[in-house]
């Protein structure tokens, strides 16, 4: 809003700028000054008043009432000699003999009662209260003007800051997941056409999302029961009598078929996740001992040596749903499992503002190029996706629909064992 308010604030100036610049050249020098040209009689005026006093009663009484007439109004009477003469005022009286008044470039009059008599100039005094207060006046007006447009920029500014904060709301809000939130479209909360446009993005955005989670829950509950018959043909199929090479194919389709249901309940879970109206019961949660509990269950499930380190000085307790927590961590073990090359170590750390659980790994690490997009659903940084490494692509995104539920974070870095590490850290 600062770089918004400069900008109309500069703009304005330039544009008033330009506008007295385009009037001066317009009014003034393609066309007649007749402010000029009135001075310029009633210059004629003042001299056929005094000329008459100057026949009649000579130059020196002419010259005391004129000097009179000068302090009165607050002016100066100076004889000048020909010599001193402006450029611009010696030319107008050198050009025509008759001519007995003239204007310098200051607009200060020159005159002289009769050609050969002395010349005189009447200007302001500089030194005059009045006149000096009336230039004071003059030049303030110009700090009005600015006062004025800094005004305007900040009612300006106000006036739009208040509808685009009001917008910027609702796109917080469409971004968060609440994707029934749409725009005021008001004339009172309008900016432009922009409530509009945004409502009507926000409307095809919403319906796609829908759509695609409507497709992806329909597709995983009508793929169970096909896998389902798969599986039991799959296992009549193994205990009748067969030789080997077709055991070792049933037993390849027995994997197949597992590996695919398996996928077909993460599709499931992930759509769960995303539903905003997610139900979460949350209760006080102990990591070291609830990560603990786990750890024998873990440590089946791989040769891998599993170990916990709590650095923390004291109980380190955070308000979580334990299932959803549960869950959280089985993907990130997981993980962990078909990357690391020795061991897996849990990590339970706090700070002042949250705590947090690290999964290291000492595997081969994620690319930093990958970060960014890694907890995107069927994202994989293993170009090559075999199944006993890729997986399906759904446990990390899982666990960020966890974590975010549960208003934490997650993030991935490198781990100082050598692979990655995988962060969820919880509010205070």
């Amino acid at each position: 809003m600062k770089r918004i308010y400069l900008e109309s604030f500069l703009g304005l100036i330039i544009l008033f700028v330009a506008s007295l610049v385009g009037y001066e050249v317009i009014v003034y020098q393609l066309n007649t000054d007749y402010d000029y040209l009135l001075e310029e009689h009633e210059a004629q005026a003042f001299h056929e008043l005094i000329y008459p006093i100057y026949q009649d009663k000579g130059e020196d009484y002419t010259i005391q009432q004129l000097e009179k007439f000068a302090t009165s109004s607050h002016m100066l009477l100076i004889a000048q000699e020909m010599t001193s003469l402006p450029p611009e005022v010696e030319k107008v009286f050198d050009e025509d003999p008759f001519v007995n008044t003239a204007f310098d470039n200051e607009r200060d009059l020159w005159f002289r009662f009769e050609p050969g008599s002395p010349i005189f100039k009447l200007s302001e005094n500089p030194n005059s209260p009045i006149i000096q207060a009336i230039n004071f006046d003059d030049n303030i007006v110009w700090l009005f003007f600015l006062a004025g447009f800094a005004l305007y920029c900040v009612l300006l500014i106000w006036f739009l800051s208040r509808r685009v904060r009001a917008l910027e709301k609702v796109t917080v809000d469409f971004a968060s997941g609440d994707f029934n939130a749409r725009a005021d479209t008001s004339s009172a909360k309008s900016v432009g056409t922009l409530n509009k446009s945004f409502n009507h993005m926000a409307e095809k955005v919403s319906r796609l999302i829908t759509t695609n989670k409507m497709l992806t829950n329909a597709v995983a509950h009508e793929l169970r029961t096909p896998i389902f018959r798969l599986q039991w043909q799959a296992d009549l199929l193994a205990d009748s009598t067969l030789n080997k090479q077709q055991e070792k194919y049933i037993k390849s389709i027995v994997e197949d078929i597992d590996e695919m249901e398996n996928m077909v309940e993460e599709l499931l879970y992930y759509a769960k996740m995303e539903r905003p109206n997610a139900e979460i019961q949350t209760s006080s949660v102990t990591l070291s001992s609830f990560a603990k509990s786990f750890l024998p269950k873990w440590q089946r499930d791989t040769q891998l040596s599993i170990s916990i380190d709590d650095t923390s000085s004291q109980q380190t307790v955070i308000d979580a749903d334990p299932k959803l927590l549960k869950r959280a961590l089985d993907n990130l073990l997981r993980n962990a499992m078909r990357y690391a090359q020795t061991q897996i170590v849990l990590e339970i750390m706090e700070t002042p503002e949250k705590s947090c659980i690290r999964v290291h790994d000492d595997g081969c690490g994620v690319e930093e190029k990958d970060w960014p997009h890694l907890f995107d659903a069927f994202y994989s940084a293993d170009k090559s996706r075999n199944k006993s490494t890729s997986g399906f692509g759904l446990g990390l995104a899982i666990v960020k629909q966890i974590v975010e539920l549960q208003n934490g974070e997650v993030y991935v870095s490198h781990s100082p064992y050598g692979g990655a590490c995988f962060t969820i850290c919880f509010p205070k």
